[in-house]
C-alpha cells in the first residue's frame, strides 16, 4: 500500500497518490466514500478523503498540499469502514492510545521498521490536544 522507496500511496493498480501529485489531479479523482475540499486562504489547501478502500483496509485520508502540490497526508486505517456521524460521545484515550498501538504495528507491517527515507518520513502520533491518534506522511519537497 506505501511504497518505501518513493513514498507513493497505491490506491490500486492505475493509482498512486505522492509526493508529485497535484491537487486538482487528486480532486477531480473523487476518491471514497466522500471528499471534502478545504481552501485556508494561504498556500494551503487540503483534501478530506473519507472510507477510501485499499485491498482490505478502510481509509481515512486528510491531504495536505502546498503551493498545489502534496506535502503532508495524515491518515487512519482501519479494517471496517468507518462511521462518518460518530461523535465524541463514544470516545476515551484509551481506545486512541490502542489505535496508536495499532498504527504503529500496521506502519511495520507495511514498510518495516525504518521512518525516514529520502522521499521524507512518516509517523505514528497521539495529539492529547486534538484527542486522536494517527499516521502522518511529510514530504521533502
Amino acid at each position: 500500500m506505501i511504497d518505501s522507496k518513493t513514498g507513493n500511496i497505491i490506491v490500486n493498480s492505475n493509482l498512486s497518490i505522492g509526493p508529485n501529485s497535484g491537487f486538482l489531479e487528486i480532486k477531480n479523482l473523487e476518491l471514497g466514500e466522500s471528499q471534502e475540499t478545504l481552501e485556508m486562504g494561504n498556500e494551503w489547501r487540503w483534501i478530506n478523503i473519507k472510507n477510501i478502500k485499499i485491498e482490505n483496509e478502510y481509509f481515512l485520508f486528510s491531504l495536505g498540499f502546498k503551493y498545489e502540490k502534496l506535502d503532508q497526508i495524515s491518515f487512519i486505517v482501519d479494517r471496517h469502514p468507518f462511521n462518518l456521524n460518530s461523535t465524541w460521545d463514544s470516545w476515551t484515550e484509551e481506545e486512541e492510545l490502542k489505535k496508536l498501538k495499532y498504527f504503529k504495528k500496521w506502519m511495520n507491517r507495511e514498510i518495516g521498521k525504518l521512518r525516514e527515507f529520502e522521499w521524507g518520513n512518516i509517523t505514528a502520533v497521539y495529539d492529547p490536544k486534538g484527542g486522536a491518534s494517527s499516521m502522518m506522511i511529510e514530504y521533502k519537497n
